[in-house]
């Protein structure tokens, strides 16, 4: 533990980051929406029909995360951690939502689509982006960026993050393992309830029942000897994941990527090696930019199919330069924006005397027995 109390990165689960972020953008490109797939092989895989399930799973791994750098014997500093946060999430989000309005413009006044004050073009919808609201309802309005509705969701896990940990019992894992029934069962009634699964009830209501179920997983993870446990827990968590899939049960999908995420806090898990593997772990690094900016990319192909037929006519020719787009665009922008406009944010926020947590140094801390590099690795 460092000195401001956080605990350090885990980096299988940094790794699972970038499966999550790539099973969104999955989800994305595969599956037909109103005009069909935005790559069509002619062929539907289930597995990418529930990519948006990996907001979910970042939704619990977040809670998980957060819990286990800030809750974890210590008061909160909560001007400290509001203030990581928005370091955190607001520099590419708000270059991003900047990419966003330009696409938005070019359509209305130089492609005239006139597409500003229909669907979640409008400029009420662009205010909340801007201040990180628009998904604070059951039924939101995505916004101009569409994929920072969950971003938007998460800040609100952040402005009530003491609540959340205040309601997740600290010292009888029992209980904190009996409550884990009390967001299974909002997830269900939400499925039931709703005629596409989990794919379009409101951001709340995802969020909520799932963050407060990774701060639950801390809560029953801190202190377990994981020697006691089974090393194959997390390929069992990938049946459980494959079986929601199969069965189109989201809300067992969602009890599979919890499950998941508790087996890869431990390093003595089979799958953990998979996803500590380093080149996965930067994956998992860039994967808030990752997820962030993948219309752009999209966009872009979008654009380059209609000038070029051979490129239009080969969906293999055009997922390989949409991943290797998508893969570059990432990079740069953790390296050119996320990175710096963190720094600067945090500068900004100590001249005003708060003080977030320092994120990456070489030192090693123990975690229940594991042993952990410092660092963040929170879920964006």
């Amino acid at each position: 533990m460092n000195q401001d109390g956080n605990v350090g990165q885990i980096d299988q689960l940094t790794g699972l980051r970038a499966f999550l972020a790539l099973w969104v953008v999955t989800r994305h490109l595969f599956h037909p929406f109103e005009n069909g797939a935005f790559i069509d092989f002619g062929t539907r895989f289930a597995l990418f029909d529930k990519g948006y399930l990996g907001v979910d799973g970042f939704f619990i791994l977040s809670g998980f995360i957060l819990a286990y750098n800030y809750a974890n014997g210590r008061p909160i500093d909560y001007r400290a951690f509001i203030g990581a946060r928005f370091a955190r999430v607001y520099p590419v989000h708000f270059v991003t939502l900047l990419g966003a309005i330009a696409l938005v413009f070019m359509k209305q006044f130089v492609l005239h689509k006139h597409i500003i004050g229909t669907e979640q073009n409008t400029y009420p919808a662009l205010a909340a982006n801007v201040v990180l609201l628009n998904a604070w309802s059951f039924k939101f309005v995505t916004g101009w960026n569409d994929v920072a509705w969950s971003v938007s969701a998460e800040w609100f896990a952040y402005v009530f993050f003491p609540l959340f940990v205040a309601l997740a019992p600290a010292r009888n894992r029992l209980l904190a393992g009996v409550l884990l029934i009390v967001p299974a069962g909002a997830l269900a009634i939400l499925e039931w309830r709703s005629a596409n699964a989990l794919s379009l009830p409101g951001g709340l209501a995802r969020l909520i029942p799932e963050f407060y179920a990774g701060v639950l997983l801390f809560r029953l993870r801190r202190g377990w000897q994981f020697a006691t446990l089974p090393r194959v827990l997390g390929l069992a968590a990938v049946g459980i994941i494959a079986l929601g899939i199969v069965v189109q049960r989201d809300t067992l999908t969602v009890i599979g990527l919890g499950f998941l995420i508790f087996a890869l806090s431990s390093d003595a898990d089979l799958v953990a090696p998979l996803m500590a593997f380093r080149p996965v772990v930067y994956l998992g690094e860039i994967s808030y930019c990752l997820y962030m900016v993948q219309r752009f990319p999209m966009e872009g192909l979008s654009l380059a199919r209609k000038a070029s037929a051979a490129l239009a006519a080969s969906p293999s020719i055009q997922l390989v330069a949409l991943l290797a787009t998508l893969f570059l665009v990432s990079h740069w922008t953790h390296r050119f924006i996320e990175l710096p406009g963190r720094m600067w944010l945090r500068r900004r926020l100590a001249a005003q005397h708060v003080q977030p947590p320092a994120e990456a140094s070489h030192t090693s801390s123990s975690v229940g027995g594991v042993v952990r590099k410092q660092g963040e690795g929170a879920a964006g």
